[in-house]
């Protein structure tokens, strides 16, 4: 028999005219967008030139007015400097005030009518007793007006002895007791001191938050607190001056120790002495 051979296929070629079709479509479309895109172009043209508008005029402006309005300015900061030389302080004890008055006095030699803000809140701070002021103007019924300065004193949290008495704040800073007044206050004893100065009061804070989570009056009782030694320390107490000397790497510990020998000593009537705790087992007997 005789085979019969398969026919080729034809291969259907794209017609050119299908690509045209598309060409002009496309080209009609982008007519169709042509108003859009002018617009956008407008309208971004427009924003450049308000723009550039608004900064000419600035620049003119600054240009213009710029001096007077700078004027303007520099008189009003420098007349709120400016304090007026009749002045009342209010807030502090009578050494306090005369030390500020006579900082003030300083100021009016060269003006007496008026005195800088800035040199007196400078010289304020130069008053070891001055944790901070407020300063305003009082307006009086005249054109004369009245500085009124309310002066927070700093508050002691404890004594510092070196030769002579000093109290320090809950910051460590070092400042002259009012002369005649009373302080309840514990006695700290470090290197040499001065008011002015700043003390580290780490370990007595270390002290007296142990001492007052103990309970009762056994903060209150410590009357000494020596603190001169970087690995003692030595504290002596108010009603029987018994000292004891315990470690600093273990002072919290030790005042658990410390109060119990304290009630036992109290029952047995035993006079002052120096106990030292400084070792673990063992308690260290002298009298004092």
């Amino acid at each position: 028999m005789r085979k019969l051979r398969p026919k080729p296929i034809k291969s259907e070629k794209s017609k050119p005219a299908r690509v045209g079709a598309n060409r002009q479509m496309q080209m009609a479309e982008k007519r169709a967008k042509m108003p859009s895109l002018v617009k956008q172009a407008a309208l971004r043209f427009a924003k450049a030139a308000a723009c550039a508008a608004l900064v000419g005029g600035i620049v003119f402006s600054v240009w213009v007015y710029g001096p007077a309005i700078t004027g303007r300015v520099s008189g009003a900061v420098k007349s709120s400097n400016k304090l007026p030389s009749d002045v009342k302080i209010t807030g502090c004890s009578l050494p306090v005030q005369v030390s500020l008055m006579r900082a003030i006095d300083s100021m009016t030699r060269i003006d007496s009518s008026f005195f800088c803000r800035a040199a007196l809140l400078n010289a304020a701070s130069a008053i070891p007793e001055i944790e901070s002021i407020n300063v305003n103007k009082i307006k009086g019924a005249s054109k004369d007006n009245t500085t009124l300065i309310a002066v927070k004193e700093r508050k002691p949290v404890a004594m510092v002895h070196n030769g002579g008495i000093f109290l320090v704040d809950k910051k460590g800073i070092c400042f002259s007791p009012v002369p005649g007044q009373f302080y309840d206050l514990p006695l700290l004893t470090f290197g040499n001191v001065a008011p002015g100065d700043t003390v580290d009061l780490e370990l007595f804070n270390t002290i007296k938050r142990t001492a007052r989570g103990l309970g009762g009056a056994f903060f209150k009782e410590i009357s000494e607190i020596d603190l001169s030694r970087t690995s003692e320390v030595n504290l002596v107490f108010r009603s029987s001056g018994t000292e004891y000397k315990v470690a600093v790497r273990d002072v919290e510990s030790r005042l658990v120790h410390v109060k119990a020998l304290r009630e036992r000593l109290k029952d047995d009537g035993v006079g002052s002495m120096r106990i030292d705790l400084r070792y673990r087992n063992y308690a260290f007997v002298t009298v004092r």
